[in-house]
């Protein structure tokens, strides 16, 4: 017997979807640690290179893009599902275009996107001023899933 599927799931932090102009370059990444898949990358002064988010040195204006899955990139562990770029690392960031990203907040469509300054966590509200750092040209396009991910838009490319 047959089973009738309802609701779909908008995908994986970090997929890449629906835009047929997607934008994606290959950035070193100089955080010194691991950036999963959709994590908001910022801009390295000097360097052809990006960081994970820092609440101390990120700003809106060196907002390049997120860290996006690369077919090749395979995870370290067998049988794992979980891969990251490490430190040095060339990573694939997404510049424009759609992408799947987790969110801590409800997500709608034509939500503005900021990064939570405490935890560094996604969210759809600005909060108290100080609180958060809005991501330039970023909107939700999907409503949240039960898996708290929903899909984004990069409308412009930010830098590089």
């Amino acid at each position: 017997m047959g089973k009738v599927l309802s609701t779909f799931q908008n995908g994986f932090p970090g997929a890449v979807s629906r835009s047929a102009d997607n934008i994606i370059i290959s950035l070193r990444n100089a955080s010194g640690a691991d950036v999963a898949f959709g994590s908001p990358l910022f801009a390295v002064s000097g360097e052809r290179a990006c960081r994970a988010f820092s609440a101390s040195s990120s700003t809106p204006e060196t907002f390049v893009g997120f860290a996006v899955r690369a077919a090749d990139k395979t995870p370290d562990i067998y049988g794992s599902n979980q891969a990251v770029y490490h430190a040095n690392e060339p990573t694939d960031v997404l510049v424009r275009g759609s992408t799947v990203l987790k969110f801590e907040s409800a997500a709608l469509p034509g939500n503005s996107v900021y990064i939570r300054l405490a935890d560094g966590k996604l969210v759809t509200s600005a909060g108290s001023e100080g609180t958060t750092l809005q991501l330039p040209g970023v909107t939700v396009a999907t409503a949240r899933d039960a898996g708290r991910c929903a899909e984004v838009v990069l409308a412009k490319r930010n830098l590089l």
